[in-house]
């Protein structure tokens, strides 16, 4: 299947979709995006907390192919792309680990080793009910989640409007960049039985496969430079061709009892795994280091914009000057997986109504990967940056001849994550004070035990010319490739590694004379990473909600207590001495008591305002709380005395505390529209930065240190965010005829934060843009349905740097996509999808200037067909 012969499809489609539309009666079927936006509204308009919704269509479809992209629809809501696809989310302008993740409101966590940041790509979006972003928490919800808590709600039987039920999608794709076929698919049963149909059950599956090309250039190190036309120049130009597979499979399933109206149990599951393998070459050209920079062999040409790097190459295995080149190749497996079990239930007693779940969470990551490194000295090298991505290249690249072994690496990192948690929930009828009025309390315990182990094994190259080795001494080079990171200019990537043969080399000659073991690197490489986490949390909180005619109060106090124990792994190494692991174990605990006070106004019943004040917390990330570290000293100047440096993480960190006030107002002016605008505020305590500072007369392990120059991650003092966002979101029944069918949805989010670095400069939060937003035009009338959407995700700080010219940011992502699906008979619907239609990339940058480009990342257009199918 070609590009032109999908696009003539999708255009076929369009034409016989808008006749069959001209001769229906008019009538609006609410399925399909239709229903997808009516669900998420009425769940919005009555939900008691401020959130956001995305809800499936009427047969359990979201509009999106995984959870980040599904919610990235919503207002305040930020997603960082990976690859293309949508990864890890941000909420009001809060990281991605500092919020909540749960399913069916138990907490997920997550299968990354060191972060609490769910990679939401993991989990797919088509086997869900709907997804819940609560942006002002109630006392019934866990404590974790400053920007929000993103609640994954599973299907069940009744979900579904049928007694029984059978559906399946499967599409097929084009992509840009490469001749391979993505493929998606997914399928769900669902059926309800008995002689009240009282029994439920759901199962439901998917698969995808998509293996795709990337083009990118990834310079390092902007710093400033006299005479550079853009102010400064980075150390080196790298660019890529990645070939990457990534395949996911997904499974859930729900077994309901519901013997009255009164009672019923369940048990539920949700599995996903998600694979990725990666190939990687990368060229390296180091052409503006400092040493070079300041040496007679750099030289600008008039203007600062182009010049020259003088240097000469070198021959077989010895050395040259000037320039470096590197050519890496990676090679990478990947996969990360979730599963979720729990059983649970309800129980009303006439007033009182008990609520209860027990739940097992199991996470996983798994990443083995090998690189092999080789390096030479071109000679002479030419750059221009007259354009934003620019060129730098030899004027005689390397052969292969010239290419020198220079390092190995072995990789192999697992993380296991089990979470045992319990809940259970009691709620009083207070009806007699309002309709919906109660009272409701309860408790929750969840144990998490979290095990991290990495190991890197360095090889370097053998110590004299004889057990040292070009690509092509042993014919280890493959077929020169061409990089495209900005479309029609062409980066040569040559020579290259070829996979096979470096692998069976290294296979016949490791260990050996080729390869010497950096034992030094690769125990600290096996070392300091590794940690075990135990925590338990136990929390118990009181609520009332008290409808008093338009107004409704709902006061709340939960308290978190929190429990951890913690093992890491430290390097000790003397001055002239071996290095010694030495375990290290910490414990440490804190209290968080959690009011909150939400106030909903109805003054009509299409109008909506909300008050709230919450607190919440984001708990410090895993690995910046193992006391896993680096240690090496000397003796001191005074005798019994030493002095050295140490690195570790901090069992001790606060966990990040936010109090947080929202004020929003909603207008729900007809079926399927809505105008909401909401203010918010958040006052963040002890945000944690790494900072490096010098102590004097300090002991540690029964050694005095006259000076121990320390790097640790520390409490800083504070952080604000503020903002205010606003949606629309209108369905244009009463426009005559054709026109009726068309609709409109309109976000956009506006956040300011500051955040005091420990060097005394302020800033903004990682992952917080300063403007968000997207607007969709749709389009739904008989059997055709179609859709056009743009979205905007703003400019962002990545990581700070030690001064500010350093600061590394995400540029705007501006993504185009278009759906169109034409129902041919009651069963069955056949679509099409446009995905990335501008060929936009990732772009990231240095020092607040978009010039001075750190990534500029293509994955080309993707387009799919497919066939939906319901019985």
């Amino acid at each position: 299947m070609t590009r032109s012969t999908l696009l003539a499809g999708v255009a076929l489609l369009c034409l016989s979709s808008a006749a069959l539309a001209a001769e229906g009666d008019g009538d609006i079927v609410v399925s399909g995006q239709r229903a997808q936006q009516e669900r998420a509204i009425e769940a919005k308009r009555f939900t008691i907390g401020i959130a956001d919704i995305a809800a499936s269509d009427e047969i359990g479809r979201l509009p999106d192919r995984n959870v980040a992209e599904v919610v990235e629809r919503l207002p305040g809501v930020g997603v960082t792309y990976d690859q293309g696809e949508g990864r890890y989310v941000a909420v009001r302008g809060v990281p991605s680990d500092l919020n909540g993740y749960t399913v069916n409101g138990i907490e997920i966590g997550n299968p990354d080793g060191q972060t609490r940041a769910l990679p939401l790509d993991i989990i797919s979006g088509q086997l869900l009910n709907r997804v819940e972003v609560n942006k002002a928490r109630t006392p019934d919800m866990d404590g974790q989640g400053i920007g929000g808590t993103i609640n994954l709600v599973t299907q069940t039987a009744f979900d579904f409007r049928d007694r029984f039920t059978v559906v399946a999608n499967g599409q097929v794709g084009y992509q840009e960049l490469n001749d391979k076929r993505p493929i998606r698919g997914d399928a769900a049963v669902a059926g309800r039985f008995g002689s009240d149909e009282q029994f439920g059950i759901t199962l439901g599956g998917s698969y995808s496969d998509r293996t795709y090309t990337s083009y990118g250039i990834y310079p390092d190190d902007w710093r400033p430079v006299a005479g550079a036309a853009r102010g400064g120049l980075p150390t080196n130009i790298k660019y890529t061709d990645y070939s990457l597979k990534r395949e996911r499979i997904g499974a859930t399933g729900s077994l309901d009892w519901r013997p009255g109206d009164d009672h019923q149990v369940y048990v539920r599951g949700i599995y996903s795994k998600f694979t990725e393998d990666e190939y990687r070459q990368r060229y390296r050209l180091d052409f503006a280091t400092d040493a070079l920079i300041n040496s007679p062999a750099f030289a600008f040409h008039p203007g600062g914009v182009s010049g020259t790097v003088s240097g000469t190459p070198n021959a077989g295995v010895g050395s040259g000057t000037g320039p470096e080149r590197r050519q890496d190749l990676r090679q990478e497996h990947k996969a990360k997986s979730v599963l979720a079990g729990m059983i649970g239930g309800s129980s009303r007693f006439d007033a009182l109504k008990l609520d209860y779940v027990l739940a097992r969470v199991h996470n996983e990551v798994r990443e083995p990967n090998q690189l092999w490194q080789f390096r030479c000295n071109p000679g002479t090298v030419d750059f221009d940056f007259s354009d934003t991505v620019f060129s730098a290249a030899p004027r005689n690249e390397c052969s292969p001849s010239q290419m020198n072994f220079r390092q190995y690496t072995e990789q192999n990192e697992r993380g296991d994550e089990d979470i045992w948690q319990g809940k259970v929930d009691l709620t009083y009828d207070l009806s007699s004070l309002g309709q919906g009025s109660f009272l409701k309390v309860g408790g929750k315990y969840r144990a998490t035990d979290k095990d991290f182990d990495s190991r890197n094994d360095t090889w370097t190259r053998g110590g004299n010319a004889a057990s040292r080795f070009t690509l092509a001494q042993f014919g280890l080079a493959g077929d020169p490739v061409l990089s495209y990171p900005k479309a029609g200019k062409p980066y040569g990537v040559a020579p290259v590694i070829d996979l096979d043969a470096i692998r069976a080399f290294t296979a016949a000659n490791l260990p050996g004379p080729y390869f010497v073991l950096d034992s030094a690197t690769s125990l600290n490489n096996a070392t300091l990473n590794d940690f075990v986490v135990n925590e338990d949390v136990t929390a118990g909180y009181v609520m009332a909600n008290l409808v008093l005619g338009k107004v409704t109060v709902t006061p709340g106090l939960r308290y978190e207590r929190t429990k951890l124990r913690i093992t890491g792994f430290r390097l000790d190494t003397p001055a002239g001495g071996a290095t010694v692991v030495a375990p290290s174990n910490s414990r440490n605990s804190y209290d968080d008591w959690l009011p909150s006070l939400l106030v909903r106004v109805t003054p009509s019943d299409d109008t909506v305002f909300r008050f709230a004040y919450t607190r919440s917390i984001g708990r410090p990330n895993y690995s910046q709380l193992s006391p896993s570290g680096a240690l090496n000293y000397e003796a001191g100047t005074v005798p019994g005395t030493f002095e050295g440096s140490i690195s570790f993480g901090n069992p001790d960190l606060k966990p990040y505390r936010s109090d947080n006030l929202d004020a929003t107002a909603e207008w729900y002016f007809a079926k399927g529209g809505l105008l909401s605008v909401g203010v918010f505020a958040k006052f963040i305590k002890n945000p944690i930065f790494t900072q490096t500072f010098t102590q004097t007369d300090v002991t540690v392990d029964g050694r005095t240190y006259a000076i121990l120059d320390t790097s640790q991650p520390l409490n800083a003092d504070r952080g604000d965010i503020i903002g205010i966002e606003g949606q629309f979101q209108q369905q244009f029944t009463f426009l005559p005829g054709l026109l009726s069918g068309l609709g409109v949805s309109l976000t956009g989010t506006y956040t300011s934060s500051t955040l005091k670095l420990p060097d005394g400069r302020s800033s903004t939060f990682p992952q917080q843009s300063r403007y968000l937003y997207g607007a969709e035009l749709f389009y739904q009338k008989g059997p055709l349905e179609g859709s056009i959407a743009y979205h905007n995700t703003g400019k962002s700080l990545l990581a700070p740097g030690g001064v500010a010219y350093q600061d590394q940011y995400n540029n705007d992502l501006r993504r185009l996509d278009a759906k169109i699906s034409v129902t041919i008979t009651d069963n069955i619907r056949v679509y099409a999808e446009a995905q990335n239609l501008t060929d936009e990339p990732t772009r990231q940058y240095q020092d607040k200037r978009t010039d001075w480009i750190i990534q500029n990342e293509r994955y080309g257009r993707t387009f799919y067909g497919g066939v939906s199918v319901k019985f």
